[in-house]
């Protein structure tokens, strides 16, 4: 009622008191209006009683009305292009609320899932590992026996040579005694040197040895069946050492299989560890990301809350204050309307 106000003002500066025909009247039916803005009926009252002219009040109330129009529809187009835009800002809100939400739960499950095949593929390294040891353990226990078998097949080869070159020694001496002495006893010093040299060869507990120690009768038959019993002996020794020689080659043989099928075992074992290992490494990142994702849609989830909720709060308060503020502009048209209305056709009765 600014503008109420300042045409009072002006009523105010009027100082004539000679009142044109009908006025009382009119000032009686304005001083009738129901209204709360008794200012502007009292300015009314005011100027007319002063002497002010009717149709200058028709025209200045007439322009205030216009203006209270305007200044009113000018306050619904920015109020409707305001909440307009304050309704658009809520819906924008709620779709990015609801698709934060959903992508939350979109990364969440992600993640669920990540943290699955992280425990799978740990569990796959877990089992590498552990093969890995194996044959890891598997082989240095068969390089162990392997030089065990070997260490064992040289000293049996070296007691077998020793036991062969025995023989091939005593052998043609018992054949040349047998030669020299044919028909005759060997002498007790020539069975001693025997019991003796067969004795340093073979060892005292060697089954020829005691043998020949307890053969009282050392005569040539004697020797001879000895010698038939040493020869026999050398052809077993040297077909031992041979039948040694090919398990000691195939021995070798099959440690050099095994070993290669451990290299390839190992080969791939190693392959899938590194690849394994590789997708840990992947995963683990792509995890790192994903939590980093989370907590940047946890905040904005929690900012884009807390903005919808203050958007909505303006948007009740401002509707709130539009509300009042239309209500009394519409209630200071329609005071405004009525005293224009009675002054106006006041004038036309009186033109007339």
């Amino acid at each position: 009622m600014k503008a109420v106000l300042i045409l009072g003002l002006m009523i105010f500066g009027i100082t004539a008191v000679e009142l044109e025909s009908g006025v009382p009247i009119l000032l009686k039916e304005i001083k009738a209006i129901k209204t709360e803005h008794t200012e502007f009926t009292f300015l009314l009252d005011l100027e007319l009683s002063q002497g002010g002219k009717v149709s200058e009040v028709v025209s200045l109330v007439g322009d205030l009305l216009e203006q209270m129009k305007r200044d009113q529809l000018n306050d619904d187009l920015e109020y409707a292009h305001r909440t307009t835009t304050l309704g658009l800002d809520i819906e924008w809100l709620i779709i990015v609320l609801r698709n934060l939400t959903k992508e939350r739960q979109d990364k969440n499950n992600q993640l669920s899932e990540l943290n699955q095949i992280l425990v799978g593929l740990q569990q796959q390294l877990d089992a590498l590992t552990e093969q890995l040891n194996i044959l890891n353990g598997k082989e240095e226990q068969l390089r162990q026996t392997r030089a065990q078998e070997a260490a064992s097949y040289q000293a049996r080869q070296e007691n077998n040579s020793k036991v062969l070159a025995a023989l091939n020694e005593i052998i043609p001496k018992l054949q040349v005694a047998v030669f020299d002495q044919e028909g005759k006893s060997l002498l007790q010093t020539e069975q001693f040197e025997i019991v003796e040299k067969i004795k340093r060869e073979l060892g005292h507990n060697h089954p020829i040895a005691i043998m020949v120690a307890l053969t009282t009768k050392f005569d040539v038959p004697t020797v001879k069946r000895i010698i038939d019993k040493l020869d026999h002996i050398r052809n077993a020794v040297i077909a031992l050492m041979q039948q040694e020689d090919e398990q000691e080659t195939q021995s070798q043989i099959t440690f050099q299989t095994v070993l290669q099928e451990i290299a390839e075992l190992r080969e791939r074992f190693s392959k899938d560890f590194e690849i394994t290992s590789q997708l840990i490494k992947k995963r683990t990142n792509d995890k790192v990301l994903l939590e980093k994702r989370l907590t940047i849609i946890n905040r904005d989830l929690s900012l884009t809350e807390q903005l919808l909720i203050q958007t909505r709060e303006y948007k009740e308060q401002y509707d709130a204050a539009y509300a009042v503020r239309k209500g009394k502009r519409i209630s200071e048209i329609k005071t405004v309307q009525q005293a224009y209305d009675l002054v106006e056709n006041h004038a036309k009765k009186h033109k007339q």
